[in-house]
């Protein structure tokens, strides 16, 4: 299964696991999807992560998602902006793409 180089530096993710959980990590700027004991999920949350149909927010620069205190965020690499709070990686993408409507 080929996996989608990552939107912000164009690299393969590559493959970390910790605590049994699979995460799928960019070694050069560490973008990356949620971390899961569910193959196919880790797996979806890079490909999720690293869509190229979300809406731009300025300068044509693709959003970043994060996680911080188990809440994901989703922010514009060029201004700033953010979107947070969210419970799940989908509701922020859901989130950013809402925020930018």
């Amino acid at each position: 299964m080929t996996l989608p180089n990552c939107n912000h530096c164009q690299h393969q993710p590559e493959r970390r696991e910790k605590d049994g959980a699979l995460l799928l990590i960019c070694p050069v700027c560490n973008n990356r999807g949620e971390g899961s004991k569910c193959h196919d999920w880790a797996v979806a949350s890079w490909r999720e992560v690293n869509r190229t149909d979300l809406p731009y927010c300025c300068e044509a620069k693709p959003v970043r998602f994060k996680q911080r205190d188990q809440q994901w965020w989703a922010g514009c690499t060029g201004c700033d902006k953010r979107t947070g709070g969210f419970m799940s990686l989908p509701g922020a993408v859901a989130g950013w793409a809402r925020a930018l409507r």
